[in-house]
């Protein structure tokens, strides 16, 4: 890292936040990851790395940066939502989260017209993106993603949230192992409550609640834990502002 001026810059500006609010700054690489520690110094350059690959020109009518907000919010809600079920590597899910929508951005290079159609469509009959992806007969961004994830090479784990970050019943997502499993139902739900407390636009605007059974799968209680774990996850989005300033979103 040292090398490469751009991401110590990233580095040096997300400790230097209102976030860490640290006394007298920090102007050095090493004193910086001494700080915020290299889980999160390895999240802010995997982040810089995904938009670098995703980069494409941005439409008119919808606003990329709100997209990514809403991915990075998905990531670090992930994140937040393994550390209360006390998962054993919480900053791991972190990558599952921040990749789980790549497939709309893939399906936005290749054809923005059938993008915005989409977005268009979920806005006017007032339905989720995928919603109208099923009303339109039009490729599901899961399945693109998961093409993209393989092409790519990424681990099984991330293929497997990205292709069922919409599917609840893990009956139906071919056989994963319990911890893939549990991986998949992190961030399903970290997707559903990030939409639920409007952070960012992944191209609709529909609220789901948080399904009992996902909850329960991951050792909560759905009465009880809600509450507290959005207001964890709120806590965690103000981080995601400082990730997106810093990223130049």
């Amino acid at each position: 890292m040292s090398n490469d001026q751009s991401l110590t810059t990233k580095v040096l500006k997300l400790v230097n936040s209102a976030y860490y609010a640290i006394p007298g700054g920090v102007s050095s690489l090493s004193r910086a990851i001494a700080y915020i520690g290299f889980d999160t110094v390895n999240q802010l350059v995997l982040s810089a790395s995904i938009l670098s690959a995703l980069e494409t020109k941005e439409p008119n009518d919808f606003k990329l940066a709100d997209f990514w907000k809403h991915c990075i919010g998905v990531a670090l809600g992930a994140e937040t939502i393994a550390k209360y079920v006390r998962h054993p590597t919480p900053s791991e899910v972190f990558t599952c989260g921040l990749v789980h929508d790549m497939g709309k951005v893939a399906t936005l290079i290749i054809s923005p017209e059938l993008f915005l159609e989409v977005v268009h469509h979920a806005e006017t009959k007032k339905i989720s993106y995928l919603e109208a992806e099923k009303e339109l007969d039009h490729p599901r961004h899961a399945q693109i993603g998961f093409v993209l994830s393989e092409k790519w090479n990424l681990p099984a784990e991330i293929q497997s949230c990205i292709k069922y970050h919409h599917q609840a019943d893990s009956q139906l997502r071919g056989g994963l192992t319990p911890q893939v499993n549990q991986l998949v139902d992190l961030v399903f739900l970290s997707n559903l409550l990030t939409h639920a407390l409007k952070f960012g636009n992944s191209g609709h605007s529909k609220v789901s609640g948080a399904p009992k059974e996902v909850m329960k799968r991951l050792g909560m209680d759905p009465e009880k834990d809600l509450k507290p774990l959005l207001l964890k996850i709120r806590s965690a989005h103000e981080q995601a502002n400082d990730f997106l300033r810093v990223l130049g979103g």
